[in-house]
């Protein structure tokens, strides 16, 4: 972010507009229009130059000293905001920082550990597993993703993860990915959104524990990407996609499996992780964030007819190539740069079923993504409709 003073006497011989920028760091810098053109500022001064040398240095003083008041102002800001949420600087487990969820949420779970809280839902025992988590290997050729655990290549298939094919029962009977249980991710739903309780009952059945490695794989449609949204949202810390899914297993040559995989029923443990789930009695303050930005995931047809208010046209099949797989980092990267999205705030991600993927999208990309399900955003006051 940039505090930009226009000045219009900055050359000694020639009587043109110029801007001062006050950066990040605190310092200040002189360029021209052309070269800060889009780049996001806190606010902007303008001044006007005279004939007179002596006049323009006068005035070249006084708004240096203003000029450096404000940076003052703007870097207490920067600090205050990084206390997320407290006044002493104590870290605060109620205050997400918005600006850097994952840091927060490492502190929120070291904090966690050190007060002895965090009780598990939906054990009946109340006790976490005593197994260590299994840690992601990361695959080479995912590389150039910022968070490129979470996707997984069909050639490199890692054998100490438990396989979970989401297809209906019907496709996982005719051939599955040899060691791959049957979680079908409809299962997890209740008038198409998760619901919660269904959720840990069809992972217990598939035999799933928290602490284990997953890698998910679907077909062509949005199972997998909500299976690892949902995942995520339940607390499960090791979750990778399979690119491509199970065509792409096929194609790199694994053999179907039609014999079915048999586990011993679980008693998963979830933690839900709640702001990655967007509700009415939290919607209006996180759109009342400056670092807050908002994502359609849908058809563009469908962002025409209504949207949210001020919500930016990302439609998720952008960011997958026509056989479903992700597209390659560099077209990422150009795709997300292009719609100026912040990496240091926020992105309420909507327009469920496609949500899921761009969710899964910006995820890889490191983005803080959150998501809101459903369409109950219609009937609030932040929709707009451009039917009458």
């Amino acid at each position: 972010m940039y505090l930009l003073v226009h000045y219009s006497a900055c050359n000694c011989y020639d009587v043109h507009q110029c801007v001062f920028i006050v950066s990040r760091s605190g310092r200040l810098e002189i360029s021209k229009p052309e070269i800060v053109a889009g780049r996001r500022t806190l606010g902007v001064i303008s001044m006007g130059g005279g004939v007179s040398r002596p006049e323009r240095m006068q005035k070249l003083a006084g708004m240096t000293l203003i000029v450096s008041l404000l940076a003052a102002l703007y870097i207490n800001l920067i600090i205050s905001i990084a206390l997320a949420g407290t006044e002493t600087g104590e870290f605060c487990p109620t205050c997400p920082d918005w600006t850097d969820l994952d840091g927060w949420l490492a502190k929120k779970e070291a904090y966690e550990k050190a007060q002895g809280i965090g009780q598990p839902v939906g054990s009946q025992s109340g006790q976490p597993n005593s197994v260590a988590p299994a840690s992601l290997k990361v695959d080479p050729s995912a590389k150039g993703y910022l968070v490129n655990k979470l996707l997984t290549r069909a050639s490199i298939i890692q054998k100490d993860q438990v396989i979970l094919d989401v297809r209906d029962p019907q496709d996982y009977q005719s051939g599955h990915i040899p060691g791959a249980r049957s979680l079908y991710w409809k299962d997890m739903q209740k008038g198409g959104i998760l619901d919660p309780d269904l959720a840990i009952k069809a992972l217990e059945r598939a035999g799933v524990n928290r602490n284990e490695s997953l890698l998910v794989y679907g077909g062509s449609d949005e199972g997998a990407a909500f299976v690892f949204w949902a995942l995520s949202y339940l607390g499960q810390k090791d979750v990778s996609l399979l690119d491509g899914g199970a065509d792409a297993a096929w194609s790199a040559g694994i053999k179907k499996d039609v014999s079915k995989t048999t586990s011993t029923e679980s008693n998963y443990t979830a933690r839900i992780v709640p702001w990655l789930l967007v509700k009415p009695v939290n919607l209006d303050r996180l759109l009342a964030r400056s670092d807050v930005q908002i994502l359609d995931a849908r058809d563009y047809s469908d962002y025409g007819m209504s949207m949210l208010a001020k919500a930016i046209s990302l439609t998720a099949e952008m960011l997958y190539d026509d056989d479903s797989k992700i597209k390659d980092p560099a077209s990422l990267n150009d795709l997300l740069s292009r719609r100026s999205l912040n990496e240091k705030g926020a992105q309420i991600v909507y327009g469920t079923p496609q949500a899921y993927r761009l969710f899964y999208g910006l995820k890889l990309m490191g983005y803080n993504a959150t998501l809101l399900e459903g369409d109950w955003w219609m009937k609030t006051k932040w929709a707009v409709s451009s039917v009458k």
